[in-house]
């Protein structure tokens, strides 16, 4: 039965407490049930400063000086107390183990365990993110000392020789807050004629319980763990215990030097098991209640051969020195434990069951006054006493008792009919054992609660009660009736339900200080004076989200609740999220000016846009191309997989499905948008030569270079894969449809657009098709509406459709259009989901350079591995033939299908069988720069010309080709495979029989 049996842990330590004292109302000045303040007998003037308000309070009599004594100027007033600043931190304070009992005997102080240090902390902030979080002391009833609530977030246990960044030997978060269960009054004898004599010689006894299937209830795996901590491990195992069992009491309270400053407790403790069917706050075993008003409470177990006795605030300190010892240790020095004599327990039969020795129960700095004697006779049926001459103690038979001891309840709302009843459990024990008591509850002032009962679910010796609130005020609940009489306190919270009839637009700061923040300013000043006045406008707008977050009413079981002292009811928190959204709606919504398309004023500057389109296509083409090739293929990720660096199914996110169908993954849906971008680019120049102009070759742009040319804030660069490129891809690909700041390539396109639908004059009349026809890389949707379409542009009609083709395909006209889900957009943010949903970040691609290039460039970097450089070159080279082979088709105004066109299927080729491997290769290949591959160069612009004469064209082109050819045998073995080589001769010849007629231009 958790600290009385085994094992046990016994604890000292010192405990800190700032508690404000201003709100104790000694002198009529604070009414609780509406939280008002007066002064003078009149409403405290909340235009004048709070500081008027705390001066008075500080000046009323009766007033002591520093020694505590009697003072009409003196330091200290009764009215503010002896800490009116305080802020409810409560911390423990070099807090250790003294001493271990794993089983009946002696307690073990040299146990490697003895010195490690204890800790209870409060609960992490999530919105401020902090350590070092203090736990807060409560006063549910700032009048009545019995009602003090400890709200503590975490428990910890580290070695002795710990430091703040040593990882602790145990931690457990904490629950619920724990009350006091026992208070004690002339806890010490001697008395000094302080003016706190009463409370320097008051004890408190708290408990609380840390459960063992929390998942944050952890012995630490990776540090070696005493033998001690072993065996509590052992014990913990049994099904029948839930956890830990963590008994403190304080006492002993330090004198005040000066006002306004925290003052420091007697730590003493114990810890044990915590049994199924105990409390987690309240001590068990069968408890005796004493006779005199000096005499604590105890907890008797009997056991097969012994008894166990919990009585750590039973008796009395005799003496106590003055001074504090020194800075290290701030408390008093305390005579011996009164001597009583041996006291006897006893049944009712008058039969001694145990002798307690008088020195073993004044030994109390071993055992903290948790200790076991022998059994001496076994019991017979009836109630217990313990006791001697001088003092006794008796058998309390019915202990009813809920974890649930301080409450805090809403007032109802009358005119809604309201009511906001709150459920707890009550358990009773008859001797020590669950029973059903014939009579339980009632409320101790009928006017302020009605107390409901009913059978708990949790079966025989439970009790669910429910309170509701009727008025506000203080009182409290009876349990029990005569000497059996046990209490839980509750604080009904103010009626301000009007306030929640108040709209939004009406909650300012005045309003706010008015109705909430003025009480708070006027009693607890602790925070004008160390975090910011609430009577500094400037402040509460700057933080006005912070302190909603903290009087959140989900927060008010946390310790950084605020208020910390928890009576501010919840109409009254509603107003700082109102206020919130006032402060908020100043900051007007400033939405940018929608990026209005470019109004294109004449057929030249529209033939300027069309080049600038078809440069923008190519270079996001060959972004999408160099992301893509950065990744590995199938076969590359598979062998990844069996080298234990990619998982499965990460080779199927980049590489797709091992059949090699529709599935590519993220490889081939970014090869799927190049192809796509490709016909993007051919279809613009299909426009720009229906309007009469040339073939428009194009040049990648990026950097510096594509800002200035395209007027777009997204990164242009060639980049291998990753996340943050995907991002920026999505951001490419954004629709006109949902808004986005500044100008994007939606916007691009719809300046082009109008241009055509308006401008008169573009086309000639009866001109015909012109640039040619190509049916690839078009959507099933296309298809299945326009099964002969080929890019045709030849008037405004077609021109029209070719564009929105473009913006089609990248932007997918809306959210709930068929095309949407096939978007450029909506693949790609596809593909982002899935990379986020991944368990651990991955990204597959190879480590290539960003903008790889030969000649130093603006916002690129140089490769200068020699290997790499020579296979760039002839990169460069066919990069610059493919486009040269395009530009020669299309310098012929050719009217038939591109896919006939043997220039452009050697262009196509040479893309596929060239520029592919030889990225494929680049991507792998040192760069000079250490960790870093060299990729695929950026290409330079194709200043190269070819005549427009087809045979001398082809001819020239042929003589390019078997340069390449050449130069590529003279690169080292196994740069590069012999297809690509054998395919530049291939067409080096096809191109000779072109020039000199042997072979037809079409296929």
């Amino acid at each position: 039965m958790s600290l009385l049996d085994f094992p046990r842990l016994h604890f000292r330590g010192f405990a800190r407490a700032n508690v404000p004292t201003g709100n104790r109302n000694t002198h009529g000045n604070i009414d609780i049930a509406t939280n008002t303040v007066s002064m003078a007998g009149e409403p405290v003037d909340l235009s004048r400063p709070p500081a008027e308000f705390h001066a008075h309070l500080k000046q009323l009599t009766p007033r002591f000086n520093a020694k505590g004594k009697p003072d009409p100027d003196g330091i200290f007033s009764q009215a503010a107390g002896h800490n009116f600043c305080g802020n409810n931190h409560f911390s423990w304070e070099n807090a250790r183990i003294t001493g271990v009992q794993l089983r009946d005997g002696e307690i073990d102080t040299q146990d490697p365990l003895v010195g490690a240090k204890l800790g209870l902390w409060g609960h992490y902030n999530e919105y401020l993110r902090t350590t070092f979080n203090r736990a807060r002391w409560i006063d549910n009833n700032p009048a009545q000392p019995d009602t003090t609530l400890i709200y503590a977030g975490q428990f910890t246990l580290s070695d002795k020789l710990a430091t703040p960044n040593t990882p602790t030997l145990f931690t457990a978060d904490i629950a619920q807050a724990h009350s006091v269960r026992w208070l004690g009054s002339g806890h010490i004898t001697e008395r000094s004629g302080h003016f706190l004599d009463e409370e320097i010689g008051r004890s408190r006894l708290f408990q609380f319980s840390v459960s063992k299937q929390d998942p944050h209830f952890l012995f630490n795996a990776e540090l070696p763990l005493p033998a001690s901590m072993h065996v509590l491990q052992q014990a913990l195992a049994d099904d029948e215990v839930l956890g830990l069992t963590v008994q403190y009491c304080l006492f002993n309270m330090s004198t005040p030097q000066k006002p306004d400053s925290p003052v420091f407790y007697d730590l003493a403790g114990s810890i044990g098991l915590w049994r199924r069917d105990e409390l987690a706050t309240y001590p068990a075993g069968r408890l005796l209640q004493p006779r005199q008003a000096s005499l604590g409470p105890v907890l008797v177990k009997l056991h097969a051969d012994r008894v166990s006795f919990n009585m750590p605030t039973a008796i009395p300190f005799t003496t106590r020195d003055a001074d504090a010892v020194s800075e290290q240790h701030p408390t008093h020095a305390l005579g011996g434990k009164q001597a009583l004599g041996d006291l006897l327990l006893q049944d009712d039969s008058g039969t001694l069951l145990a002798r307690i020795p008088e020195q073993l129960y004044r030994d109390h700095w071993r055992h903290h006054g948790v200790f076991d004697v022998p059994l001496q006779h076994a019991p017979a049926a009836g109630s217990l006493s313990l006791g001697s001459a001088q003092a006794q103690w008796d058998e309390a038979d019915w202990v009813s008792q809920s974890d649930s001891n301080q409450l805090y309840l809403e007032a109802p709302n009358r005119n809604k009919h309201e009511q906001f009843p709150q459920a707890i459990t009550v358990q009773s024990r008859f001797r020590g054992e669950l029973a059903a008591p014939p009579s339980l509850a009632q409320a101790e002032d009928g006017a302020l609660l009605t107390v409901e009962q009913q059978p708990s679910p949790l079966g025989h010796g439970y009790t669910a009660l429910t309170l509701t609130g009727r008025q506000p005020g203080a009182t409290r609940i009876v349990l029990g009736t005569g000497k059996h009489k046990q209490y839980l306190g509750v604080r009904v919270l103010p009626d301000d339900w009007h306030l929640d009839d108040v709209p939004a637009e009406q909650v300012d700061y005045a309003f706010l200080y008015r109705h909430v923040m003025s009480y708070y300013e006027l009693v607890y000043p602790f925070m004008s004076d160390k975090v910011f006045s609430l009577a500094d406008q400037c402040k509460c707008e700057t933080y006005a989200r912070l302190m909603w977050q903290m009087c959140d009413p989900q927060n008010r079981d946390k310790s950084y609740y605020m208020p910390s002292t928890r009576e501010l009811s919840l109409p009254k928190s509603r107003l700082f999220l109102k206020y919130l959204t006032q402060v908020e709606a100043k900051a007007k919504a400033a939405l940018p000016a929608p990026a209005t398309p470019h109004a294109i004023g004449s057929k030249a500057e529209l033939i300027g846009e069309l080049k600038k389109a078809i440069d923008l296509e190519l270079s996001l083409m060959l972004q999408y191309l160099y992301a893509a090739y950065s990744i590995p293929n199938y076969a590359q990720g598979a062998a990844l997989v069996q080298a234990g660096r990619w998982l499965p199914a990460e080779l199927e996110l980049a590489c797709g499905a091992e059949d090699r169908r529709r599935n590519s993954g993220t490889r081939g849906m970014l090869l799927e948008i190049a192809h796509e971008e490709m016909i993007h680019y051919l279809l613009v120049n299909n426009v720009l030569m229906a309007l009469g102009e040339p073939f428009h070759r194009g040049a990648p742009v990026l950097g510096q270079q594509a800002r200035q040319r395209f007027g777009l804030d997204t990164e242009f660069a060639f980049e291998p894969f990753s996340e943050h490129v995907l991002a920026r891809f999505v951001r490419f690909e954004w629709p006109d449809y949902i808004p986005t700041p500044g100008k994007s390539i939606a916007t691009f396109y719809i300046a082009i657009r109008q241009a055509l639908a308006e401008l008169p004059g573009l086309f000639e009349s009866g001109g015909g098709k012109r640039g040619g026809e190509h049916h690839l890389f078009l959507k099933e949707l296309t298809n299945r509406a326009y099964p002969g379409y080929q890019l045709e542009v030849s008037d405004r009609d077609s021109a029209l459709f070719a564009i929105d083709f473009v913006t089609e395909q990248g932007e997918g006209v809306a959210v709930d259009s068929p095309h949407f889900a096939s978007s450029h957009f909506q693949r790609l943010r596809t593909v982002a989901g899935k990379f986020s949903a991944c368990g651990k970040p991955f990204e597959p691609a190879l480590p290539a350079l960003k903008n790889p290039v030969l000649e130093a460039r603006a916002d690129c970097t140089v490769v200068t591995d020699q290997t790499a450089r020579a296979l760039m070159q002839l990169y460069q080279g066919c990069y610059e033939l493919t486009f040269l082979l395009m530009a020669h088709h299309f310098a012929q105004r050719p009217l038939g299908s591109l896919r006939r066109s043997r220039l452009m299927n050697a262009s196509i080729d040479l893309m596929t069988g060239l520029l592919r491997p030889l990225s494929a290769a680049l991507m792998t290949m040192p760069s000079g720069v250490p960790g870093r591959h060299a990729g695929p160069p950026v290409p330079e612009p194709v200043s190269s010309q070819v005549s427009s004469d087809y045979s001398l064209g082809c001819d020239m082109l042929a003589q390019k080709c078997l340069a390449l050819a050449q130069y590529a045998r003279s690169l080292e073995s196994d740069v590069i495979g012999m297809a690509p080589i054998e395919m530049l001769e291939f067409f080096n010849q096809q191109l000779t029989d072109l020039s000199r007629g042997k072979m037809s231009r079409e296929a």
